[in-house]
């Protein structure tokens, strides 16, 4: 008992047995662990696994347990966690917008609570009192499942928001012969309320870490998040400095109308901003239909090779993705998409910029203008991608050097060298067909 005791903390007997923490001393023990998990923002899955374990430590006869709610993301509308006795672990799942089209939803349990009203939801599996009005009940009865609870906890994130309510919803199965005995149904309703508010408190978290960082990049949202948000707070930061734009903007938004270009614009991003981030660089800001992004370079020269590694691989991939896309638009005559993309190396200012009520974060400095007008010559050269001298040293691709050219309005001349991405693209591809 002494090692279960160090494991499960401070549950020491079953609920039941008369002992100081049976019934609601009991409860009290695990809401006070909930309230010190929700003070120290604990991750969902821990708080799942660690009162899953309070309450098997105590003899609940729990064989699974799911608790899923709505979140505010880009890619998904929703996010589960499953605890299963066999493996002891919690596995989390995302679930994107589609409820009102998924089968399993409609017929789902919680649906119906939610259009019901009902917060509680009690089903036997077996016996005579057994009631399978769900599919999934019938697919937990095949499980061994004797007994199931489900229930719904609603809060409010947001009093300005336009979302609506959020729910928590938590469902219980057990396989024990006799089900879940009033007092193990007593003890998981009284510290639903506890646990909602601390998975309330993470969900929270989350969101705004999300918000924040779909607004601003990963970097400067977790800057900002970390007290980086007054006027002026700053970090110089060297980096290789990406700016792209979509050439002919003008003419596609009259061919197509700006209802439909809006759709263009997310599609050319896609293929463009995307690439940036899936070789790890950061998308600091869209001005209009133009990429301002940086591969940041942290301390040795070493770094500044994996750097420029990684910005011309995105670059070859950029290229790649406006084929393809170029491919389909050709056959709907649609437009093609065209781009310029300029890159360099230098020092930039990483931080916030604008009036002390509405600040942006991005980047400013000399090396950032010049990284915009060496793109603006791409057009002028008749070229797609241009870099560098800095960053032409350290790519494995070959390059033609264009010449010397003075970048307008900064007094400064650069030599300028054209990417061949053939080779790049070919790896690239390689690596996609495996």
């Amino acid at each position: 008992m002494a090692q279960q005791n160090k494991q499960f903390g401070n549950v020491t007997s079953l609920p039941g047995t008369n002992s100081a923490l049976s019934g609601g001393g009991f409860v009290r023990s695990v809401n006070d662990w909930l309230m010190e998990s929700a003070l120290q923002d604990t991750d969902v899955d821990e708080v799942i696994s660690g009162m899953v374990s309070r309450l098997v430590a105590a003899g609940l006869p729990i064989d699974r347990v799911m608790v899923g709610f709505k979140t505010l993301h880009p890619l998904y509308e929703g996010v589960s966690y499953i605890w299963s006795k066999p493996t002891g672990q919690v596995e989390r799942s995302f679930h994107l917008g589609v409820r009102e089209n998924n089968p399993e939803w409609v017929e789902s349990p919680m649906k119906w609570m939610i259009d019901n009203g009902v917060t509680f939801l009690r089903r036997h599996l077996i016996g005579p009192g057994a009631i399978l009005d769900f599919p999934v009940l019938k697919s937990f009865r095949e499980l061994s499942g004797t007994d199931y609870l489900a229930l719904v906890t609603p809060f409010v994130t947001d009093r300005d928001s336009e979302l609506g309510e959020n729910r928590i919803f938590m469902t219980y199965l057990t396989s024990r012969p006799s089900g879940f005995t009033d007092e193990d149904l007593a003890i998981l309703s009284a510290i639903q309320r506890r646990f909602a508010v601390t998975c309330k408190m993470r969900i929270m978290h989350d969101e705004t870490k999300t918000i924040l960082e779909t607004y601003l990049g990963s970097d400067a949202g977790h800057r900002v998040r970390n007290g980086q948000i007054k006027l002026g707070d700053s970090t110089k930061t060297r980096a290789v400095i990406w700016f792209s734009d979509m050439r002919n903007s003008t003419a596609m938004a009259a061919h197509v109308g700006d209802d439909a270009f809006l759709e263009q614009m997310n599609s050319f991003f896609a293929a463009t901003a995307g690439a940036v981030l899936a070789h790890g660089g950061q998308v600091l800001r869209y001005i209009g239909d133009a990429t301002l992004a940086i591969f940041p370079i942290r301390d040795d020269e070493g770094d500044l090779e994996q750097a420029c590694h990684a910005a011309v691989y995105a670059a070859a991939e950029v290229q790649m993705n406006i084929e393809n896309l170029n491919r389909g638009r050709e056959e709907q005559g649609l437009p093609e998409f065209d781009y310029g993309l300029g890159m360099h190396v230098g020092d930039v200012v990483y931080g916030n910029v604008g009036v002390k009520e509405r600040v942006d974060f991005t980047v400013v400095g000399r090396a950032a203008n010049e990284a915009s007008r060496i793109e603006k010559l791409t057009k002028q050269l008749g070229k797609r991608v241009l870099v560098s001298a800095p960053v032409a040293k350290y790519i494995s691709c070959p390059t033609e050097n264009i010449g010397e050219y003075e970048l307008q309005g900064t007094g400064t001349r650069v030599t300028l060298y054209a990417p061949d991405f053939s080779e790049a693209c070919q790896r690239l591809e390689l690596l996609r067909a495996s």
